[in-house]
């Protein structure tokens, strides 16, 4: 068995699949170097900063491999049990925010302290009629907390929504899917962001949020964790105004047309100052009547780009140009704009 195969076994039987590693490899790598001890050592070095593995266990094929996590990790909702794969994706995502934070020019601000009502106030007071995605979106870059949409995972894992990691005083959101419409992506952005704002992760380095009405996910597992009861609310007092947001009863009473929903969401949207597909998502949270409000939200005007191709594109105007080669490489592999 050649290195470069024995790398593979490896690092497979820690919860990489061959190719997710053989993505992360790097920028050149040619197999039939792998008998070169230098090719063997910078692959085993970069591998280590990129899965957040403890490089002295990379590099002695004798000993079981280690991670360097820097705190506990939260699981909400997810089924995935403890093992190889629930390691890897840790792993891989802390190395990710690592390489990420290296990547883009920081301020030396520590800490997240604001408010949802204050976020939101400042927004709108710059002539915004209501809080969408692009909002979001820039009030945690204006925070230093970037944002990055993965495309790349070490392993299939089901039911993933997004993550928010901390690095010492650094916090950034990676997210995971691309499920549903933009309001409910900008809700999990909302989301995760919540979790930093109320110092979810003060003694935590992630925190990773599956959807808990995924069918690869266990409905009841964690459904009455406070943290998520209070992340939601951050999140629904950043976008409408209020913790507790509800549809009135004109919007309710629009059930089975579609269009009217529509149209009674952006006239709401206008008058309360909340993105038009939020109030159709609540709708449907509130009625039960999901494929009327997807019907619905299609008929609402939004951005012309999808969510994850937007993040992409704002966090590549971020990337300082003095990137390095190999950093530049991985993340265009993680997250290409």
């Amino acid at each position: 068995m050649s290195k470069t195969d024995a790398l593979l076994q490896r690092l497979g039987n820690a919860g990489f699949s061959e190719t997710f590693v053989k993505a992360s490899l790097p920028v050149g790598w040619i197999e039939e170097q792998d008998e070169s001890s230098s090719s063997q050592m910078l692959a085993r070095l970069l591998l280590a900063r990129r899965l957040n593995l403890d490089p002295i266990t990379l590099m002695d094929d004798g000993v079981p491999l280690g991670f360097l996590h820097s705190g506990p990790v939260k699981f909400k909702h997810l089924r995935l049990g403890p093992g190889p794969r629930r390691e890897a994706l840790t792993g891989f995502a802390i190395g990710v925010a690592r390489i990420l934070f290296s990547a883009c020019s920081f301020s030396s601000q520590t800490g997240h302290a604001f408010s949802a009502t204050e976020m939101r106030r400042s927004v709108l007071a710059s002539g915004r009629d209501h809080i969408g995605f692009g909002d979001v979106l820039s009030l945690c870059w204006s925070l230093e907390i970037p944002v990055l949409h993965l495309q790349l995972f070490p392993a299939q894992t089901k039911g993933i929504t997004a993550m928010a990691i901390r690095i010492g005083h650094r916090h950034a959101i990676l997210v995971a899917r691309e499920s549903g419409p933009p309001a409910q992506y900008m809700f999990h952005v909302a989301h995760e962001l919540g979790h930093i704002a109320l110092g979810h992760l003060a003694d935590s380095a992630a925190i990773i949020d599956a959807d808990p009405n995924d069918p690869a996910n266990d409905p009841n597992e964690l459904v009455d964790d406070e943290e998520e009861h209070a992340a939601d609310r951050f999140a629904q007092e950043l976008l409408t105004g209020t913790s507790n947001f509800r549809v009135d009863r004109d919007i309710k009473a629009a059930r089975g047309n579609a269009n009217e929903l529509a149209k009674l969401a952006m006239i709401s949207a206008r008058k309360l100052g909340i993105d038009p597909g939020h109030i159709v998502l609540s709708f449907a949270n509130t009625t039960g009547e999901w494929a009327l409000a997807m019907a619905a939200i299609q008929l609402i005007p939004d951005q012309e780009k999808k969510p994850s191709h937007l993040v992409n594109e704002v966090l590549w105007s971020q990337i300082e140009s003095t990137v390095d080669e190999q950093s530049w490489a991985f993340l265009r592999a993680v997250a290409p704009p």
